[in-house]
């Protein structure tokens, strides 16, 4: 995947809107330790919990940029002098913020303040700039415009699921429909999903993967593949048939101007 799983409700708070505002310096923990991890073998995990205890496990400073500035790796340039041990060595980290009363809305104050511990503690210079990179346009596979049979407009009402939720802290039912994204190795499930949404996650490929379709609404699908790497050898469709075979779309080659964060240099933090 192009980045770690965090939280649940992390992946689906922290959005673009969030991402594209400066940190502000005034934002930060009130305390923070950073420490290598012991455990190459650790689950890489974040997560914050009701006391505004925030903890990152066993995960390099690479992910931690992905994660917290909200950047797909493909959308990542290395600067000359960033050293091969930001994609590499891994961390941990344990930090306290305040209380958490609405989770919805206090994540992206939890996004900005790792910003900026980031910057502070590991001496981070990152900049944007607009490159013209290599990408797929997600397209329509059929001149006629016809879906595959994985994939049909969502009848279910997630804005309704989702107020409902934020109104009374009611977990959905066992026959209510489960709204989002759900990446299984190998699989993508997803109910009530923006066109956009899905070329975002399909950016599992070597490329940033952007909706060239044109359609509006909300999308069911039943996405699979067989995971092209050594621990799980091709016996089934690749990424880019099954899109196309399932979904009735297709991954096109093209080149477009894309809004880059370029890592200039990152040092390692000093553990405490």
């Amino acid at each position: 995947m192009r980045r770690m799983m965090l939280n649940v409700a992390i992946l689906c708070v922290l959005t673009d809107a969030g991402a594209a505002q400066p940190p502000s310096s005034s934002l930060t923990f009130e305390v923070a330790s950073i420490r290598p991890s012991g455990d190459s073998r650790a689950r890489q995990d974040a997560d914050v919990q009701p006391s505004g205890r925030f903890i990152v496990t066993n995960t390099t400073l690479l992910n931690l940029i992905s994660d917290f500035f909200d950047v797909d790796r493909h959308e990542m340039v290395s600067g000359e002098r960033l050293p091969s041990w930001v994609g590499s060595e891994r961390w941990d980290i344990v930090a306290k913020g305040p209380p958490v009363t609405d989770l919805g809305a206090q994540l992206p104050l939890y996004r900005r303040m790792m910003q900026n511990l980031l910057i502070e503690r590991f001496t981070l210079v990152t900049r944007r700039e607009m490159r013209d990179i290599p990408i797929y346009a997600l397209v329509f596979a059929r001149a006629d415009r016809r879906l595959g049979p994985q994939m049909r407009p969502s009848s279910a009402d997630c804005a309704a699921l989702s107020a409902a939720f934020k109104a009374t802290g009611a977990r959905q039912g066992p026959d209510s429909p489960t709204c989002g994204l759900r990446p299984i190795r190998g699989q993508f499930r997803g109910t009530g999903i923006l066109l956009r949404d899905l070329a975002r996650a399909l950016a599992i490929s070597e490329r940033p993967v952007v909706d060239a379709t044109g359609l509006t609404g909300s999308f069911d699908f039943d996405l699979k593949w067989s995971p092209d790497d050594a621990a799980a050898p091709s016996v089934g469709a690749s990424l880019f048939t099954a899109v196309q075979e399932q979904l009735g779309l297709r991954l096109e080659p093209r080149r477009a101007p894309m809004n880059v964060l370029v890592i200039e240099s990152a040092e390692r933090a000093t553990p405490d």
